[in-house]
């Protein structure tokens, strides 16, 4: 799966779950608040009935003969009589309530009911009720349904992602192949082509031929290059890594060397600060990929009769160019293949990205530091 298909079925996911998200919270905190009103209403309207009954116990006991009397008590409620002064007359209740305030609220797990009295039996003019709360009881069910829905909704945009994404990769795939055949017929031209420019006696040709020579051998090189990074790319999951201890000291010399007469064409010079039997544990054809996609990237982009700077030394190999830059938004994408920012530029767009994977494979650290129409450093690290 490539990368930007990943980054793909993220933002999707992120997009459907945040909106189902969204919704399932306004729904259910509709849902929750009107249970909670309905709860409310019922628990005021069994305090009133209460009440009711026990404004009729009060008065029966008000019109009373008795010598005692005997408070009148429910064990589902409790209850307190004030009189006109918000004074407390008698109570149930275990703790004092504030009647200054709400007639109907919730404190303490409890549930009040202050009712005014008239007339005043027993000399009382307001009545409290006092009942335990009930639970409103639907919160670990609205989470288990939204958890379910959330479920449901991640696996469906998974699959709708998929399908949508199905035309795109089977593009890619065409891309693929069409690449892989290419290669495979560029393998034998470049080959000769490189040869027999090898076997041409420069000594004999005058400055006019020798010229021309130079010119096809820059250009067959260019297209060796490239050769390389597409086979690397589309066959080296095929290929067995052959690691082994590297002088990468005469390695970053050879590549220099290898670009040495297309840097001329740009009037560029390198600069070279290279510690001598510097090793490195790793395939020899990988390393090889790795400096020349970064040397050609700076040949490639950098500005005329410019110089190229190169350090290496045991732990670290810095490679600099006087060049465009990037932005900040091209440096982001720098290592997604098929990325090309420079369209009066040749290639493909893998360069970096096979540059990420074997830094990735080897352990080495990358930073790419840029800044527009001054130039770009590569930082590896080990």
């Amino acid at each position: 799966m490539y990368s930007g298909e990943k980054k793909t079925i993220f933002y999707v996911l992120v997009l459907y779950l945040s909106s189902t998200v969204l919704l399932i919270t306004t729904l259910f905190s509709g849902y929750y608040l009107y249970e909670k009103e309905r709860l409310w209403q019922e628990e005021r309207e069994l305090l009133s009935r209460y009440a009711s009954e026990l404004e009729v116990a009060l008065s029966k006991l008000h019109e009373s003969n008795e010598d005692t009397l005997v408070y009148p008590r429910n064990t589902a409620f409790r209850s307190a009589i004030y009189d006109s002064d918000k004074k407390l007359i008698f109570s149930t209740i275990e703790s004092l309530i504030d009647i200054q305030g709400a007639d109907f609220f919730t404190k303490n797990k409890n549930t009040y009911l202050i009712t005014p009295l008239s007339p005043h039996y027993l000399g009382a003019a307001f009545l409290v009720i006092q009942t335990e709360s009930k639970p409103l009881g639907i919160l670990r069910d609205i989470l288990y349904i939204a958890l379910f829905i959330i479920a449901v909704v991640i696996i469906t945009s998974y699959f709708l992602v998929n399908i949508i994404l199905r035309p795109l990769r089977e593009n890619i795939k065409m891309l693929d192949n069409f690449i892989k055949d290419t290669t495979h017929e560029l393998n034998t031209p470049i080959t000769a082509i490189l040869a027999n420019i090898e076997t041409i006696d420069a000594d004999g040709c005058d400055p006019k031929t020798l010229k021309k020579l130079k010119r096809i051998d820059i250009a067959s090189k260019s297209i060796s290059n490239l050769y390389q990074d597409l086979a690397y790319l589309l066959l080296n999951h095929q290929t067995s890594t052959q690691n082994q201890e590297l002088n990468l000291s005469e390695i970053a010399r050879e590549r220099v060397n290898y670009f040495l007469d297309m840097a001329q064409i740009k009037r560029l010079r390198f600069a070279l600060e290279i510690q001598e039997g510097v090793r490195f544990f790793a395939d020899k054809n990988k390393i090889e990929r790795l400096l020349d996609n970064i040397l050609s990237n700076a040949i490639k982009y950098a500005k005329r009769d410019t110089t190229i700077q190169l350090f290496l030394d045991e732990h670290s190999l810095i490679i600099e160019d006087e060049g465009k830059g990037m932005s900040k938004e091209e440096l982001e994408r720098v290592f997604v293949r098929y990325s090309r920012f420079d369209k009066s530029q040749g290639g493909f767009g893998i360069g970096y990205n096979i540059v990420k994977s074997i830094v990735d494979e080897y352990g080495i650290s990358i930073a790419i530091n840029s800044q527009i129409d001054i130039g770009t450093k590569v930082e590896l690290r080990w």
